[in-house]
């Protein structure tokens, strides 16, 4: 009898066991199926992103846009448009050259998709990555208002930047001796200063 419960007893831990052991892999395996879940969710939902430039210089302004647009559209609420495609290229022209560019088309089934343009330089002058997301995040306030509506208040606010100073014309400061009209020699300036020295 003693034997018998013994074995029961034994026959019962191991039970316990191999299910605990069975709970602890579901578990694993569900941590594991979710997290895979979320990274195929993420990755459709993110924008599709070309470049026009260097394959390091691509692959930095990709994740770059990338995490700018998700954090963008999750600040404000909203998911980022289905088919969202994003094309970073040279030169932006459209009657003129451009920082960026918001065009949309409407699909047969109903759907929007939308397309943004940004440019890497504007007329000759080259774009800061900083630039190139404040471009990207306008034109995504214009992509999500379907999403989010029309804004209600704007108001804008323009920091000018210091100008240049023009560069003031360049004057000799020993002007080469050259006959003036009445057809005497201008005096140097060695013998102007020794003339006063004396």
């Amino acid at each position: 009898m003693t034997r018998r419960r013994r074995t029961k007893s034994r026959t019962v831990r191991l039970a316990r066991r191999c299910v605990g052991f069975c709970r602890q892999l579901l578990r694993q395996a569900a941590a594991c199926c979710w997290s895979l879940a979320l990274r195929l969710w993420r990755h459709f939902r993110r924008p599709t992103v070309i470049i026009d430039a260097r394959r390091r210089q691509a692959r930095r302004l990709r994740r770059e846009i990338a995490r700018a647009a998700r954090t963008y559209a999750h600040a404000l609420g909203v998911e980022l448009p289905s088919g969202l495609l994003v094309v970073v290229q040279r030169v932006v022209h459209e009657g003129r050259q451009l920082n960026a560019l918001l065009q949309a088309f409407d699909a047969p089934d109903g759907n929007r998709r939308y397309v943004v343009h940004l440019a890497l330089s504007v007329n000759g002058r080259a774009v800061s990555d900083d630039e190139l997301l404040a471009a990207l995040r306008h034109q995504l306030t214009r992509a999500l208002e379907d999403a989010i509506g029309k804004p209600v208040l704007s108001v804008p606010l323009e920091l000018e930047m210091p100008r240049l100073r023009t560069a003031a014309p360049v004057v000799e400061l020993r002007p080469e001796a050259r006959e003036r009209q009445d057809g005497r020699r201008p005096m140097p300036i060695e013998r102007i200063e020794d003339d006063q020295a004396s």
